[in-house]
């Protein structure tokens, strides 16, 4: 799922469980479906989040090295 389409997915999501009435009672089979639902788009983009931010480090550490001297052998 593209990122633009996980976030309005997520959005959605919550709209969903903000309408539903809270009670003092076990949560109904449909309300249990959309957390788990929720809970596996956030992990999800937290992945996602993850994967970008590793990415970056690594394009940044690449760019900071500075090329070693080779050392020679002391004759």
């Amino acid at each position: 799922m593209p990122t633009r389409r996980l976030d309005d997915h997520i959005r959605r999501l919550c709209g969903e469980i903000a309408k539903t009435p809270t009670g003092r009672g076990p949560l109904s089979p449909k309300m249990e479906a959309t957390l788990q639902e929720l809970l596996k788009a956030i992990h999800e983009k937290t992945e996602r989040i993850r994967s970008l931010a590793a990415k970056q480090l690594l394009q940044t550490a690449d760019r900071n090295e500075k090329p070693r001297k080779e050392r020679r052998a002391a004759s």
